[in-house]
């Protein structure tokens, strides 16, 4: 478990101040194999047909960059792929929220809604554009907020919300348009988890104002690293906007003008060329999630003192990864680390919840009780989950978390 290794001694010095609450949550070191290899990596990167020969021509006629035609065939594919008007490349799934939410004109003395579970580049970037994150709990035996949960955030000061699609379970998103419409708010989604997914006969990402994504090596479909935003507006102004935030913030036909500021969001013509392949063949990537699904839950239902992720009420049960949910904190490392280091199996962490997160900790104020998110938090994982897996493969690890529970009961014995 490499207990030698310890936080740097400024992070230890702050943590010790924080409440007992972030302490008790804070997570374990993370389990290695013994042999220094993983057996099996908790994700594979997703190399469609095509791609290296897309990459190779790109290559060869020096379309590198992102001022490249293999940029706009990625656009275009995305556009085709969700039926939007606007598809703009960027170069990760942080920039897509950035840009996200500047199009949507949010910025200082403004507060957005935001789930804790998910990935911290979500309150990240709403703290880029000047806003204020406002954190969310998950509907009780759910990875995402119910608009219930969202509504007792809001205030007067709320002008947006994002949706996450947290692992790539599945929200009422027609719902959720309802919802921001009603009450005024820009609708965000960030659908870096669930790419291609289906809600209720609609794709993720089409019901917001802005759909981004992360196109990082272990998500659905990858460029490596790299990114997206959509939208459902025919705005040609949106598009252009979006280019210009995308290339700190220069003007058509003035080069060298700039009257905004942005950042370098830009993606390069090689990773575009990468997953361009990869976008119309989603589909059956996701039809192997499923199945991925299946075996887990045929494998591990009926074990004691586990329980197996949420399945997808408004989509197929077709999860970006597949999560285990354990009776404690204890229990879940415990069966993390057999199986790195028995197995060679890697898992995992749920996300630590946002709200606790060392950063975001005021000093003198405890942190919001958001008894859901910290739950999940402290005691969910989850397995690997990838496009190369087999049923035998998935039977091994099953296996494996079974070892993992039964060393953790040897332990209390």
């Amino acid at each position: 478990m490499h207990k030698n290794q310890r936080l740097p001694q400024e992070y230890a010095n702050r943590l010790m101040v924080m409440s007992p609450r972030v302490k008790e949550a804070f997570p374990a070191l993370e389990p290695r194999p013994k042999n220094g290899a993983w057996k099996y990596p908790v994700s594979l990167p997703y190399i469609a047909p095509g791609a290296k020969e897309n990459v190779n021509r790109a290559l060869d006629r020096r379309l590198i960059s992102s001022a490249t035609s293999t940029i706009k065939d990625m656009e275009e594919a995305l556009r085709d792929f969700f039926q939007v008007p606007t598809a703009k490349a960027c170069n990760t799934g942080y920039a897509s929220l950035v840009i996200g939410l500047r199009l949507g004109n949010l910025g200082p003395g403004d507060e957005v809604l935001v789930p804790s579970l998910t990935m911290v580049a979500v309150a990240n970037a709403v703290i880029t554009v000047g806003a204020t994150p406002i954190f969310v709990d998950c509907a009780p035996g759910k990875l995402n907020p119910g608009i219930e949960e969202y509504e007792e955030k809001r205030t007067e000061f709320t002008k947006a919300l994002v949706v996450t699609y947290t692992y790539g379970t599945t929200v009422d998103g027609k719902a959720f348009r309802s919802y921001c419409d009603t009450n005024g708010l820009v609708f965000i989604e960030d659908i870096s988890e669930a790419f291609g997914t289906i809600c209720d006969g609609q794709l993720a990402g089409t019901f917001g104002d802005f759909g981004c994504g992360s196109l990082y090596a272990n998500k659905i479909i990858t460029a490596g690293d790299g990114g997206f935003v959509i939208s459902r507006h025919k705005d040609a102004v949106i598009f252009d906007r979006a280019t210009s935030l995308t290339n700190h913030a220069f003007v058509k036909h003035h080069h060298f003008v700039h009257f905004d500021h942005s950042g370098n969001f830009k993606m390069s013509g090689l990773a575009a060329a990468l997953v361009t392949p990869a976008i119309p063949r989603t589909p059956e990537v996701l039809n192997h999630r499923s199945f991925i699904a299946q075996c887990y839950r045929k494998f591990l239902s009926d074990v004691n003192h586990i329980t197996l992720m949420e399945k997808s009420e408004f989509g197929p049960d077709a999860p970006w990864v597949f999560g285990v949910e354990c009776a404690s904190k204890g229990l879940k490392d415990t069966i993390r680390a057999t199986m790195a280091e028995k197995y060679g199996i890697e898992t995992r962490d749920y996300f630590f919840p946002i709200h606790l997160q060392p950063f975001y900790q005021i000093p003198g104020k405890e942190p919001d009780h958001l008894p859901n998110a910290e739950s999940l938090g402290q005691c969910g994982f989850y397995l690997p989950t990838h496009y190369y897996l087999s049923e035998d493969d998935m039977l091994y690890i099953a296996n494996a978390v079974k070892c993992g529970i039964s060393a953790f009961k040897s332990m209390e014995q």
